[in-house]
């Protein structure tokens, strides 16, 4: 059986979807380098030695969800904007 995790969603996200959108934008961000707000625990190899930061996306997946999970991460709402492509064109009956 698998461990489920449960995670909080902010107010200010509103709901899973935009927090998984935000924290995947924030994980690829985290995956080319980006310094992480929260911390990090860094694996160490059977030799007891710090692995460099690894590259992979669940370790990544983890940090971003714990950094948007305690709001450190800014998101705006993008305006939605409604075009009207209705025109008016005379008919002639000619």
């Amino acid at each position: 059986m698998t461990q489920r995790t449960i995670v909080r969603v902010p107010e200010e996200i509103g709901n899973k979807y935009r927090f998984v959108v935000v924290a995947g934008k924030r994980c690829e961000q985290l995956q080319r380098g980006a310094f992480p707000k929260v911390e990090v625990v860094v694996p160490v190899n059977k030799h007891g030695q710090a692995q460099d930061a690894p590259k992979l996306a669940s370790f990544w997946g983890q940090v971003a969800v714990a950094e948007v999970e305690e709001n450190r991460i800014a998101f705006e709402e993008p305006e939605v904007i409604t075009l009207d492509y209705t025109t008016e064109i005379p008919i002639s009956v000619e």
